[in-house]
């Protein structure tokens, strides 16, 4: 393989998919970025077996073939190139292994940086998709999607389908619901066109991080469901993730039909009583208690035997008087997914799922269960 490539370009190519690289991964080709080339273009690919992730950019290819290098070197090489081209020349050591000479391609600086590399069909790329199983989807509707819920997917719980973001089409329609067992976040979003896969998904944590990233600055995107894998390719980079398996909880079961009181609070002065109620409450929960009387609102934390902090906030409220405990990282998240000016909350007493609303996005709900106190 022998091709000249503009270095900021295959840059910011690098960066487009080495995400899906573990960083526990060192010298194996989980740990490699496979380069392709061919005709007048280079793809990079990398993997991690259950997500894999490809772009391409153009390329002055002299001599097509394909090779496996490591990523962090090939990304720390590229970072610090000050010249506009490289030229990437491969050639066989041996029978397992190559090696890739990084150079400067207009021969003005005398640089030299030479890569093992490794076979390259050890890393498996993303096949050619049939256009029929593919739908155009809206990017700017997803990345909004994606934000007002995301942040509710749990790491790493042994109830893996807590994990991901259950995606489920209902025709001109289509909802997101994610929890981690405590709490909830449901949006629903209407479709101009029905996608073409019918059947509700999960997909994991990993994935949709990936799949934010690709669509932050694209126009349009295309998706499906290709043997049991999400597929997505957006601005000239393409996804191919493993679905989590299992039955999704009933997310409709956990959200309140109803509430006994209510109040609608500014957003930004809840914010600032909040950030300073969170710097007296006690790790790792950093419980936060609210306490709802007439038009009033107090904040409540401590530190036992080091810090405690009360603070009132003026709000209209005439309900009865009822205090409930939350997790602080559970109320400073949910305003991710608020975008007015004040917030409305919903709850029948201090053990009851609470609800949080915006009163501009009638379609989106967030569920928080409260703490014991």
């Amino acid at each position: 393989m022998k091709i000249k490539v503009n270095t900021s370009e295959f840059l910011k190519a690098i960066h487009a998919v080495e995400g899906v690289i573990s960083a526990r991964e060192i010298r194996s080709v989980l740990s490699n970025l496979k380069l392709e080339a061919e005709s007048s273009s280079v793809s990079i690919s990398a993997t991690d077996l259950e997500i894999s992730i490809k772009t391409s950019l153009n390329a002055q290819v002299e001599k097509s073939g394909d090779i496996s290098l490591p990523a962090k070197q090939l990304s720390s090489i590229f970072k610090t190139i000050h010249f506009e081209e490289a030229l990437l020349s491969t050639e066989d050591a041996d029978a397992d292994s190559s090696i890739t000479y990084i150079t400067d391609a207009t021969k003005k600086n005398d640089y030299k940086n030479k890569l093992n590399g490794m076979d390259a069909e050890e890393i498996k790329t993303i096949p050619k998709v049939d256009a029929s199983q593919i739908s155009d989807f809206p990017t700017s509707m997803f990345a909004e999607m994606f934000r007002k819920t995301s942040y509710a997917i749990a790491h790493e719980d042994q109830r893996y389908i807590f994990n991901g973001l259950f995606m489920v089409p209902k025709g001109d329609k289509l909802v997101f619901a994610v929890t981690d067992g405590r709490r909830l976040c449901k949006i629903e979003r209407p479709l101009s066109t029905a996608l073409k896969f019918k059947d509700s998904v999960i997909i994991p944590a990993k994935a949709i991080r990936e799949i934010s990233k690709m669509i932050g600055t694209a126009e349009s995107g295309k998706i499906g469901i290709i043997d049991n894998q999400i597929y997505v390719n957006a601005n000239q980079i393409e996804l191919l993730c493993k679905l989590i398996e299992g039955n999704f909880p009933n997310y409709e079961q956990v959200i309140p039909k109803s509430s006994k009181f209510f109040a609608v609070i500014p957003k930004e002065g809840f914010q600032i009583y909040l950030r300073q109620a969170l710097i007296a409450a006690e790790e790792p929960t950093r419980q936060i208690r609210l306490t709802f009387s007439k038009n009033n609102l107090n904040f409540y934390a401590q530190t036992q035997g080091v810090n405690e902090v009360s603070i009132n906030m003026p709000i209209e409220y005439s309900g009865d008087e009822i205090t409930v405990a939350f997790k602080g990282e559970y109320l400073s998240d949910v305003f991710k997914s608020i975008d007015d000016n004040e917030f409305r909350i919903e709850f029948s007493d201090s053990s009851s799922p609470v609800v949080f609303k915006d009163p501009s996005d009638p379609d989106f709900i967030s569920v928080i269960m409260p703490m014991k106190i």
